[in-house]
């Protein structure tokens, strides 16, 4: 009898043995995932044709503006504006990744300051006395500084009449083309040490990368619909504040905005096409696989419902039939702060450093 039950423990040990390594082997599965790879793809493959692509633009944006100087004509004025655009909306894919270089230099806020302040640049113009690098001037430079000189209702006139206006014009564009270089080549020395950093902490690539794709997120869901639609003003418009007013391309610059957002999710390089790791592998390696279709399945309807106006979001705002419709697309831009950056990232263990005001 003793002999059997000597034999029975022993059965059971094993049995629990097994159990436990089956157990760990699982869970081994689950964690092991190569954030390392991940980051490498997000580097190599979203960020850098992401610069390489929006330094071409800007090239072009400042080779065309010295030829529109030399004879301001309509024609060479819609060549400027259209490698302006091509900038603005590649902008967009770049803008996320504010670490590194980019945050080094603030090149960010330099570039992608709204809403303009046409006051502050008229006075720039006029007095000819100005710092474009002084923190007093972000709402004066950058993309939506030149949305204002381009397409302004007497921006050909003042082209073809002004000195100042043009020269003004040439530095705001020289500024966005000499820190875009600065970027490019910081990002040549940072790229191996952002591809590393694969940790949790604060300081950590990965971390940072977590936390600038909500921040990014965040700032599309307020700033570029929310305080122009009176969502931070008790109700109350807000036209002012509209991203690319001048232009009314703010509802592209939304799209082209998430599906960024989108693509970098999957880890999915918009400039080239190429598929790798994103952080939608992280979560299905998580089991979360339910988040993961919550997260793509919304960045869809976001996208749907931004495509689906057809005036301008300044014409939008101050046209109360469509008073719905632009609450139903902050909506869906304001459910999917919840999947990501509450979610999303406690299944992966970051904590989000940033502050923001909006209530979300």
């Amino acid at each position: 009898m003793l002999k059997g039950l000597i034999g029975f423990v022993l059965i059971l040990s094993f049995g629990l043995l097994f159990s436990c390594k089956d157990k760990k082997d699982k869970d081994a599965d689950i964690t092991d995932f190569n954030k390392g790879e991940m980051l490498e793809n997000v580097s190599a493959n979203i960020i850098l044709p992401s610069l390489f692509k929006f330094e071409t633009e800007v090239s072009d944006l400042k080779s065309s503006f010295v030829t529109f100087k030399s004879d301001p004509t309509n024609a060479n004025l819609n060549e400027v504006k259209m490698h302006w655009k091509a900038s603005y909306l590649t902008w967009q894919t770049l803008k996320i990744f504010d670490f590194g270089p980019i945050r080094n230099i603030g090149f960010k806020s330099a570039t992608g300051t709204y809403p303009v302040d046409p006051a502050k640049v008229e006075s720039n113009i006029n007095s000819g006395a100005y710092n474009l690098a002084a923190a007093s001037n972000l709402d004066a430079i950058g993309l939506n500084a030149l949305d204002y000189l381009l397409y302004n209702s007497n921006a050909l006139t003042e082209f073809q009449n002004n000195a100042a206006y043009a020269d003004y014009t040439e530095e705001v564009i020289r500024k966005i083309y000499n820190e875009t270089q600065a970027v490019v080549n910081g990002w040549t020395a940072y790229k191996a040490e952002f591809d590393a950093s694969t940790g949790t902490s604060s300081t950590s690539a990965f971390s940072e990368l977590v936390n600038e794709f909500n921040r990014d997120y965040e700032l599309a869901k307020t700033a570029k619909i929310g305080i122009p639609i009176g969502k931070a003003n008790l109700g109350l418009s807000n036209p002012e504040y509209v991203e690319a007013r001048y232009s009314g391309i703010s509802f592209e610059l939304l799209v082209e905005s998430i599906k960024a957002l989108k693509a970098t999710y999957n880890g999915k390089g918009l400039i080239k096409g190429s598929n790798g790791l994103g952080f939608s592998d992280y979560l299905l390696n998580l089991e979360k696989s339910n988040l993961d279709n919550t997260i793509n399945d919304k960045f869809d309807v976001i996208q749907s419902n931004a495509e689906g106006f057809t005036m301008t979001l300044e014409e939008a705002i101050n046209d109360p039939g469509m008073q719905n419709q632009l609450d139903e697309l902050y909506l869906h831009l304001q459910q999917q702060v919840v999947n990501i950056k509450t979610d999303m990232t406690a299944a992966f263990g970051v904590l989000i450093t940033y502050q923001d005001n909006d209530g979300d």
